[in-house]
């Protein structure tokens, strides 16, 4: 009823203005007058714009198609890699040469393809210098600071009754020590009886001690298992030297 007479007085004060004329002069309106055109006009704007609502509509739809998207599939390439990455996590992961293959229950002489050679496994010794002693010390080994030099000591003899001329280095063979478990590279060194490089002369039933070193923590003083792994550019093995 109060809306209705809302009505009733804006449509008198609009017929008032109407009939004015075309005059310049505009009729004046009270404040209540002023408010009850002003609240009027608004409705009948938001009644008869068809696309007020229709905006609201529109938004609202939209946002809704939002919230409602589906997430996005992963491609099966970022499953795959998702998968091996859950496969590797935590763990080592180790790339096999295919061009080598590990020889089992061969000798070091076996392994290095030499007839008239045996090589017999002589102890190990450890030390903070390399060689302690000789006659002539063209090359002295000094570990590093928190650690000690592990120096595996072997007996090449020559068994064949001629002499016989020496070269492990052509053979490009690489070892490694594994001692309790734990693999360290033979280092590369300047002496001159160092396993990796040896090239020499032995006489018929002679025999010249050969040396493989590697480094270990200064406070390891004793080693419960030890094993040479050999790597030749096609081959490979390990041997025991308990």
């Amino acid at each position: 009823m109060k809306k209705n007479k809302m009505k009733y007085g804006v449509i008198v004060l609009l017929v008032a203005l109407l009939t004015t004329g075309c005059g310049n002069k505009i009729p004046e309106l009270s404040e209540q007058e002023q408010e009850l055109v002003v609240e009027y006009a608004r409705e009948v704007v938001l009644k008869h714009d068809k696309n007020y609502q229709s905006r609201l509509v529109d938004l609202s739809l939209e946002q809704e198609n939002v919230n409602e998207a589906e997430p996005e599939t992963p491609s099966e390439e970022e499953d795959e890699a998702s998968s091996d990455a859950k496969e590797t996590d935590g763990q080592e992961v180790s790339v096999t040469d295919n061009t080598q293959t590990e020889v089992q229950n061969v000798t070091l002489e076996e392994f290095l393809k030499l007839d008239d050679v045996k090589f017999t496994y002589n102890g190990y010794e450890l030390d903070n210098f390399y060689p302690q002693q000789g006659e002539e010390l063209y090359f002295i080994m000094e570990a590093t600071q928190g650690s000690k030099l592990l120096v595996l000591k072997f007996l090449a003899e020559n068994t064949s009754g001629t002499e016989i001329n020496l070269d492990i280095a052509k053979t490009e063979t690489r070892f490694k020590i594994i001692a309790d478990g734990v693999g360290k590279n033979a280092l590369t060194t300047m002496l001159l009886n160092d396993l990796t490089y040896y090239q020499g002369t032995i006489a018929p039933g002679e025999n010249v001690e050969l040396v493989l070193v590697c480094e270990i923590p200064e406070e390891q003083t004793e080693i419960s298992t030890l094993e040479l792994t050999i790597k030749s550019v096609d081959d490979s093995a390990t041997i025991s030297l308990n």
